[in-house]
Order: C-alpha cells, then sequence, then structure tokens
C-alpha cells in the first residue's frame, strides 16, 4: 500500500486551528504499537540470500497485529519473504511455537517497488508492552543498498549470505551475525507495526532527531554501545509513564539521527522534517498527538530563528488540518559540545530566541519544556551533569528518563469516541 501526502515546503503561513472530527462510537481500530522512520538506504550492508532477524519492543499491548515494510529510498523493486513474527528467546532464537507467518494480501511474498510502502495481513498472536519480538524477513535476491533505520540502539541478527530462507527458524544457529559494529543498525524494510486496540486507544508520536531517537554518544564522537538493547530512549520512558498512569496511549518513535526541518539529509539522516512529517507523523495508525524536538542540527547549518518558527508553524498547521494535536518542546542545552556548530554564540543565540517564540506562543496544544527538564541550574546553556550522555548534546539514560518526565500527560489527546453503554 502507497499512501501519498502533500510534501510540506518552508513557506510562512499562518497557524490554523485544531480541527477535531465530531465523536463517534469507540470501535476497535488499528493503532501503532511500534516505529522506526526510515532513514535512507544502507551504504554498507548489502543482502542477497539470506535472513533477517530483526528485534523491537511494542509499547502497546494486543492480540492482533500487522506489520509495515517500505522500500520507500529504493531505486528499484525489491521482493520480501517468506517473512515470521514471534516472541523472542535466548539471543536470535524465538520462543518455540510463538512463530506465526506473515503473509501479504494472502500471499508468503510481496514485491514492493521503488518508493513503495506495505502493510500485511493480520496476524494472531499475543504480546505485552516492551516484550521483544522478532520479526525475519527473507531476501531472497541481491539488495545493494536495501532501507533502514540507522543507529536502532538494538541488536538484530542475520544469517549468512546464500544461506537461504530462515525465517521460520526457531533455534539462533542460522543467525551467525549481528547488526552492531560501530554502530548500531540492524532494521531494515521494516518501519512499524500495529495491535487492533479499543476505539479509546491512541498513539502519540514523538517526531524529531537524535535526541528522540535515543542516541547516545562518546566524547570523541562514535555511538556509546555499552548502554543499547535497554529501550531506554525518551520515547520508550514516556510509554512506561502512560502505562503506569492507565492512559491508553501508545507513543511511536519518529526521530532520525542528524535529522533537520529544512534540509534532506539523506541517504544517512533522512528527509527533511517537513517533508516526512505526513509519513512519519500523521499518517501513523491511530495517531491523535505529536510531540515535537527538532531544531538543533537546523540551528548548527546556519539557520535562522525566523526559519526555524515558520518551519514550526507549518508543522502546526499541518497537524490541526489532519485533527492531530501538537506539542511543541523546547530545544535542549548544547554548550561545551565539541562542535562549534552547535555551541557557539551565534548558535545559543538562536536556541534561545526559538525556545522563547516556543513558550510564549499559543498556536500548538502544549508545550514540553525539554530545555528546563535538564538544563544545568548553575549553567543554563550546560547539561545537568548526570543528564549529560557524554558529548554535551545527547543524553545518558537519566537523561532521557528527564526528558519523559517533562511531558504532562494531561495535555496528550486521546481519541474523540464515545463509548457504548
Amino acid at each position: 500500500m502507497i499512501i501519498i501526502l502533500n510534501v510540506l515546503k518552508p513557506g510562512p503561513p499562518a497557524p490554523v486551528p485544531l480541527h477535531r472530527p465530531a465523536a463517534t462510537a469507540c470501535t476497535e481500530h488499528w493503532v501503532g504499537s511500534w516505529a522506526a522512520s526510515p532513514t535512507g538506504v544502507s551504504t554498507t550492508q548489502p543482502l542477497a540470500d539470506q535472513t533477517l532477524r530483526m528485534i523491537i519492543a511494542p509499547h502497546l499491548a494486543g492480540s492482533v497485529l500487522r506489520i509495515h515494510l517500505t522500500n520507500r529510498f529504493g531505486a528499484a523493486p525489491v521482493t520480501l519473504g517468506p517473512v515470521t513474527i514471534g516472541l523472542r528467546g535466548p539471543g536470535a532464537s524465538l520462543v518455540p511455537g510463538s512463530e506465526h507467518p506473515v503473509t501479504f494480501g494472502g500471499q508468503a511474498t510481496v514485491t514492493l517497488a521503488a518508493g513503495a510502502d506495505a502493510v500485511s495481513d493480520p496476524v494472531g498472536l499475543r504480546i505485552k508492552p516492551f516484550q521483544d519480538l522478532a520479526v525475519s524477513v527473507f531476501v531472497p535476491q541481491a539488495v545493494r543498498y536495501p532501507d533502514e533505520h540507522l543507529a536502532t540502539r538494538q541488536t538484530s541478527y542475520l544469517s549468512s549470505p546464500g544461506s537461504g530462507d530462515q525465517a521460520a527458524q526457531v533455534s539462533a544457529s542460522a543467525f551467525t551475525h549481528t547488526t552492531t559494529g560501530i554502530y548500531s543498525t540492524g532494521w531494515y524494510f521494516l518501519d512499524g507495526m500495529d495491535v487492533l486496540a479499543p476505539g479509546s486507544t491512541g498513539a502519540v508520536v514523538a517526531f524529531g532527531d537524535s535526541i528522540t531517537d535515543g542516541y547516545q554518544a562518546t566524547r570523541s564522537g562514535p555511538e556509546q554501545l555499552a548502554t543499547i538493547n535497554t529501550n531506554g530512549r525518551y520515547p520508550d520512558d514516556l510509554a512506561r509513564r502512560l502505562i503506569a498512569a492507565r492512559i491508553p496511549l501508545s507513543v511511536l518513535n519518529a526521530g532520525i539521527g542528524g535529522n533537520q526541518l529544512l534540509r534532506s539529509g539523506l541517504p544517512l539522516y533522512g528527509p527533511s522534517g517537513l517533508s516526512r512529517f505526513g509519513l512519519d507523523a500523521l499518517a501513523q495508525a491511530g495517531v491523535t498527538d505529536v510531540i515535537v524536538l527538532e531544531g538543533i542540527n537546523d540551528i548548527a547549518v546556519g539557520t535562522s530563528a525566523s526559519q526555524l518558527i515558520a518551519a514550526y508553524e507549518q508543522l502546526i498547521s499541518s497537524a490541526h488540518e489532519a485533527g492531530v494535536a501538537i506539542q511543541l518542546g523546547t530545544l535542549t542545552p548544547t554548550g561545551g559540545s565539541p562542535s562549534p556548530a552547535y555551541a557557539d554564540a551565534a548558535a545559543v543565540s538562536v536556541r534561545e530566541q526559538v525556545n522563547h517564540w516556543i513558550r510564549t506562543q499559543h498556536y500548538s496544544d502544549g508545550i514540553v519544556d525539554f530545555d528546563a527538564a535538564v538544563r544545568d541550574p548553575s549553567d543554563s546553556g550546560m547539561i545537568t551533569p548526570t543528564d549529560n550522555g557524554g558529548d554535551d548534546l545527547h543524553f545518558s539514560l537519566a537523561g532521557y528518563r528527564a526528558l519523559a518526565g517533562a511531558v504532562d500527560l494531561a495535555d496528550l489527546q486521546r481519541p474523540n469516541c464515545i463509548a457504548s453503554s
């Protein structure tokens, strides 16, 4: 299935107010339980006659699910399948008896045209929040540049080239390679999973850059791998808060490392935030609200405060026209960053101007003051030491929990439906 939405272009239209449709009866519907925005194509991991076993941790429980596959940035058609999904056992193994075939229009394989997405048929499998699932996808033909999500913060697995279809194998024996090297990778073609949920259940999309994506870096630059496989991104922690509060909202992560609102970063850092907002946020199943935390990478390349504000106004209008609420997040401190582009006086000035506008505007449906949650009380341009991830730009696991804690759960929109008596 291909979803076509209007591509947003930079401009200064006045934000439109939120228009929510009239309340309807609360009937079962699809709601996103897990998502990962495709960042582009992998230039380092060609695939051929081998099987991917990708590990994901959904945020929303359910007993009927479906998965999304994408060839959004591929230059040629790609055939995938057979595909299975099951509960993860130790390492790359599956819990025996939990493996289920995944079909597409009743077929075991699916061919995605260049630029196309596909949604599977429903699969019956009972899952819990944060229960590791293994999605196994056989790639029968050579694919030089597969669609991927870079920096997954999760180890996944793959079989050797030429090893054939291993998707239904319960054992881990065929999956002799991991996807984590200098960086954590491994979500190839897979960009979402939905569950069938009550009509009162919705989804919040966390939209942003590497901070939303949960990236952790060392001072010298490489990814901090000691803390992967922890589901410690701020959207994960927000999901845990919602579960604890018994609020029926999932959290979908639409963060892309290095992403900018106004400029494309393909093939590594995704299309611009403005151009991907429709597909990565507004087209998600069951979406009722979006939290935006993006702009710091734009500032690093010289984008002005007025340009960023115009971009935010476009996002607000697009969300409201779709009947979706939107929360704007203040940009977090960057002082001390080894890159002057993030930390010099000009960058600090733009960030402060943008944050002042976010805090004082009345167009969005809420404000999340991420900056206030993590800034050092003794130096507002710096991250609190315990929240600092090591590079004065990203965050520790405690810092990501602090970001999640800044979200007022009462401000998040839920589905507008009426439960039957």
